[in-house]
């Protein structure tokens, strides 16, 4: 019997992105290497704990899942269905991760009841952006800490963009991002601390993003994003977005202790007179008045013949 089992956990563990078992109380009771490479997690990590209490799963608009009777992991408990969704957990590094989640209920050998979830990333940006990032590593346009594109880049596509937008008004936005009270928690914590917070949001930023959106790292705490033909009366609702998703995001460090940070965002249009420094000035204003405003708000600005 227990050849078995290692056979069936052998092919668990080359097969498939991340599988893993949950008996009746939502407690974790087996864990793949597909599980640990896409989460950070290993077993010993999350054996025996429950699910909701590790990856508190978010929907696509940042609410609880396991909140008000809503967990699809109990609701196929109670209705013994194959279940999918989409949704975001908590990465070992404290970043939210865009997952699609297949469950299904089964039964052990023992008889006893148990949930099975399959856990991956293709329908997620994650894949166009892995090669985009191998691109950027080529062309040593990359930030080295976050792995996300550096001003360079940024630059010569605001450029590329705005020339677009003229010529064919191909509209877009940006986003200016800066991490709010960064200077204290490298103060508190520590350098190391602080880059595993901006590795932490640019992160749940980039996963949130679409594939052919654009995120880069301005310089210290700041972040640029590009929304390509992004309509007008979505701008705030995706900056907003970004927004939450970060604040749900939460680094656990060695010690015990859950550091949570807040993003301060500036939101608005490519304008065809715009140069890169006007645009982006524009947008880094907006933040500042989001600073002024009292922090972990967004700012936006449309054109004048726009609703406000």
């Amino acid at each position: 019997m227990l050849e078995t089992v290692d056979f069936y956990r052998e092919i668990l563990d080359n097969l498939y992105d991340g599988i893993f078992f949950v008996d009746k109380e939502g407690c974790i009771t087996y864990w793949n290497k597909g599980a640990t490479s896409l989460t950070g997690y290993n077993f010993a990590d999350v054996k025996g704990r429950n699910y909701c209490d590790i990856f508190q799963p978010l929907d696509k608009n940042g609410k609880q899942l396991c909140e008000n009777d809503t967990c699809p992991i109990r609701r196929v408990f109670d209705i013994s269905d194959l279940t999918e969704v989409e949704a975001y957990i908590c990465h070992k590094e404290g970043h939210l991760l865009p997952i699609s989640i297949r469950i299904a209920p089964v039964r052990q050998v023992s008889q006893q009841f148990v949930v099975a979830v399959e856990i991956h990333s293709s329908s997620s940006p994650r894949y166009a952006m892995r090669q985009r990032l191998e691109e950027l590593q080529e062309l040593a346009m990359h930030d080295p800490l976050t792995g996300i594109a550096n001003r360079r880049f940024v630059e010569i596509n605001l450029s590329a963009r705005l020339e677009e937008l003229k010529r064919y008004g191909f509209d877009f936005s940006v986003l200016f991002i800066d991490a709010d009270n960064f200077k204290l928690i490298n103060d508190t914590h520590g350098h190391t601390t602080g880059d595993r917070i901006l590795k932490m949001i640019s992160a749940t930023i980039a996963n949130s993003l679409r594939s052919f959106d654009i995120i880069g790292r301005w310089g210290g705490e700041e972040f640029v994003v590009l929304l390509i033909n992004t309509k007008k009366d979505h701008l705030f609702k995706l900056a907003d977005r970004l927004r939450r998703l970060v604040e749900k995001s939460a680094l656990t460090l060695e010690s015990g202790e859950i550091l949570k940070v807040t993003v301060s965002i500036g939101a608005t249009e490519a304008l065809p007179g715009d140069s890169v420094d006007v645009l982006v000035e524009r947008a880094d204003k907006l933040m500042f008045e989001s600073k002024r405003r009292g922090r972990n708000l967004v700012s936006a600005e449309f054109r004048q013949d726009d609703e406000q």
